[in-house]
């Protein structure tokens, strides 16, 4: 079994780790379900359902009509703060009954930077060459970008923030 195979059986119920969609964007999953087959997993964001291959770390996800296939890219653990920081994110968008966008907050800004840099810094090998990008006109390639967000304005943070983990536009 290659390393790429063993840290996909080593996820477990609970664990987040992180995959990446042909667009570049990011997802941060929770693991909800683990069988000897696939990794049932819900991105802490969107609420995005994927069902992760655990042999191959892919999901072939429906977007407009298209199969999309979604690939887990990291699942280094995020430290205990991070880590608590997604899964309250996770709770706040899993509630339908809330009636407006969510505002991020500093500190939820910073922990998703942090995700996004300490994924990227920690990556499995991945199954073949690079995606070919999608066309629907939304490339995400933020990672230079996270370099210097702490030289960004508010509103040019938070823009980064929603388009790399696809949220929906709220107010800073």
């Amino acid at each position: 079994m290659t390393d790429r195979q063993t840290a996909l059986r080593n996820i477990a119920v609970g664990d987040i780790f992180h995959g990446q969609a042909p667009n570049g964007a990011s997802l941060i999953c929770l693991a909800l379900k683990v069988t000897e087959t696939t990794i049932y997993a819900r991105a802490v964001t969107t609420q995005f359902s994927y069902e992760f291959d655990r042999s191959t770390g892919v999901a072939e996800w429906e977007f407009n009509g298209h199969k999309v296939p979604c690939t887990i890219d990291s699942v280094v653990s995020l430290p205990a703060e991070i880590h608590e920081t997604m899964l309250g994110l996770d709770r706040i968008y899993a509630d339908k009954s809330r009636d407006e966008a969510h505002k991020l907050t500093e500190d939820e800004r910073r922990a998703l930077v942090f995700a996004a840099k300490y994924y990227s810094a920690n990556t499995l090998a991945m199954l073949s060459p690079a995606w070919q990008m999608m066309s629907n006109d939304r490339k995400v390639d933020p990672k230079g970008d996270l370099e210097d967000y702490d030289n960004l304005s508010s509103d040019e943070k938070v823009r980064l923030i929603l388009v790399n983990y696809l949220i929906p536009a709220n107010s800073p």
